[in-house]
């Protein structure tokens, strides 16, 4: 393929040694200090190697690449080996004299974005990955239809191609979680007791960094509006003149006509739509019921752990299809076989109130009590008078007599229906009336009448009051 040939035939190498780890530890090493320098000079990259083969946690195997490093040998003499080496792979740029006279070791193109892959695939927090995705898509075809904005400057490669790596990064996401599903299922498979299952939910980092980001995507509202709104969005980026700009653009960078260049753009559109349109959601129905499948093995798995490996629903279902066709006789046999073969045991809890000691009164404490005082007659009558003012009685005969006097005013009766009950002092004077209905005195009689009558207070017996006859 071409990029063996642009790489290097030894560019791989240094992967298929004995002491891969040390190189990609190593390559790493210098990757990150050439951050930190404006110029990467050989005797800086050396001394980067030596601190780190001097603190390296792995132990160096003896090995020939071209010429021999080993434990036995000084981490000078090894770091001076492994940058020729890396030289000799493609890894660090070919010999150049810096203005200092020393020589520059700057990292090859390629090898760095090899080992910057590399991270990102293996070293990466799986965590908000597919809503991150969905999230940059849209605030890349939100800034393409702001007027005059910086992606429009060059729409295939500020616009297009970013949406393609999300929605290809995004298609990796998704398969990543249902490969997750896959190997939950082969781990439950693996359990053989209680305490593994126990484990595997305590610790199991796949099922927590699975349902996280799961249970995030479905229960999130954002993401269902996101979705419809890029979907928009690129239907409406797909018939702007940026569409020419793009077909322009590609045209000039792949140097084909512009029909080629019109039906590559084309699929290009139709790969983002189909995904947003068809295959997100299919793939989010394959998950939901890879998801369901998972919750019936894990619990058909813990109920067969906690039965001894024996499915009880299973043999229980077959004792009764058993029964079913036995004749009467046989069937009380094997009844009465297997009422004898269980046995039921009662079991009481018992509470800390059970056994817990009384506290006994004690019998030194002084009794307490009232005061015993006598009151004079006079000071008696001057309560109660005092009392009676300041108190007085709001429903008593005399104040039901004068209210009714001027509810009924010149008419001989009235019904509940009529009197229009509106407040609780109505309420009240109907059933003081009623208490007195009867009482010497009092000249008004209360007769009672089938049901009950629905006011604005209270549901109230159908009565009609009347005024007596002198």
């Amino acid at each position: 393929m071409a990029f063996f040939q642009n790489a290097g035939d030894k560019f791989f190498n240094p992967f298929a040694c004995r002491n891969r780890e040390i190189y990609f530890d190593c390559i790493s090493q210098l990757i990150e200090r050439s951050k930190e320098v404006p110029v990467l000079y050989e005797a800086d990259a050396r001394d980067c190697l030596i601190l780190y083969l001097q603190n390296c946690m792995y132990a160096i195997q003896r090995e020939d690449i071209g010429e021999e490093i080993d434990s036995g040998r000084t981490p000078q003499e090894n770091a001076s080996a492994i940058l020729r080496y890396f030289r000799a792979c493609g890894w660090i740029a070919p010999q150049e004299i810096g203005r200092s006279g020393d020589n520059i070791a700057s990292v090859s193109v390629y090898c760095r974005k090899l080992v910057d892959a590399l991270h990102r695939i293996f070293d990466s927090e799986a965590n908000g990955a597919i809503t991150n995705h969905i999230f940059s898509m849209y605030e890349i075809l939100k800034a393409a239809s702001e007027k005059e904005g910086h992606r429009s400057i060059r729409p295939y490669s500020n616009i297009l191609v970013p949406l393609l790596d999300h929605e290809c990064d995004l298609k990796n996401e998704l398969l990543t979680l249902r490969e997750s599903i896959r190997e939950i299922m082969r781990a439950i498979m693996r359990m053989a007791d209680v305490n593994s299952f126990g484990q595997f939910l305590m610790k199991d980092e796949i099922l927590d960094r699975f349902f996280n980001d799961y249970f995030f995507i479905k229960k999130s509202g954002l993401l269902p509006t996101y979705l419809s709104d890029i979907e928009r969005m690129l239907a409406r980026l797909r018939r702007s003149e940026l569409c020419g700009r793009m077909v322009r653009e590609y045209m000039a960078l792949k140097k084909v006509e512009e029909v080629q260049a019109r039906e590559r753009i084309d699929l290009q559109f139709d790969e983002l739509e189909r995904f947003i349109q068809i295959e997100y959601q299919q793939d989010m129905d394959y998950i939901d019921k890879r998801i369901n499948t998972y919750y019936n093995l894990y619990s058909t798995r813990m109920a067969m752990v906690l039965n001894n490996r024996m499915n009880l629903e299973s043999q229980l279902n077959q004792l009764l299809l058993l029964l079913k066709e036995l004749d009467e006789g046989e069937r009380e046999e094997v009844l009465g076989r297997l009422s004898q073969a269980h046995r039921l045991l009662s079991i009481g809890y018992v509470g800390r109130k059970s056994f817990e000691r009384r506290k006994k009164p004690n019998p030194n404490r002084e009794q307490a009590g009232l005061l015993q005082e006598e009151l004079t007659e006079e000071e008696k009558r001057r309560l109660t008078a005092q009392l009676l003012e300041e108190q007085p009685d709001r429903y008593g005969l005399a104040q039901v007599e004068q209210y009714l006097d001027r509810k009924l005013a010149h008419q001989d009766s009235l019904t509940v229906e009529e009197w229009g009950v509106a407040t609780r002092d109505d309420a009240m004077m109907i059933a003081a009336s009623m208490i007195y209905s009867g009482t010497v005195g009092f000249p008004y009689e209360v007769k009672f009448q089938d049901g009950m009558a629905q006011t604005e207070v209270a549901a109230i017996s159908r009565v009609e009051i009347k005024r007596r006859t002198p």
